[in-house]
């Protein structure tokens, strides 16, 4: 599984099993059209540990600033609740 990012974008973990992935001056649509790809790889790919074989299905949630936020913790909040709708709504989606 291959995924290519710019060199401005920067994927780092949050916490517990949340990562958080922050695509400077990318287009709120455009990292959508980004988590939406990612979700789909990582739901395709076909993983191995220890000789048993297992998948991964995630979910995400997208905020934009200054559109939805206008300083770090109220986007990083956004973000938490754009995830938690696609949690309730199905799970396995980008929101």
């Amino acid at each position: 599984m291959i995924l290519e990012k710019r060199t401005e974008d920067v994927a780092c973990r949050y916490g517990g099993e949340e990562l958080v992935l922050i695509l400077p001056e990318a287009q709120k649509i455009n990292a959508l059209v980004i988590a939406e790809r990612i979700r789909q790889k990582l739901e395709e790919a076909e993983l191995e540990f220890e000789g048993n074989s297992f998948g991964v299905t995630l979910s995400g949630g997208v905020a934009a600033y200054p559109l939805d936020a206008q300083n770090i913790k109220s986007l990083i909040h956004a973000a938490d609740i754009a995830l938690y709708q696609a949690k309730e709504n199905g799970r396995k989606r980008i929101c």
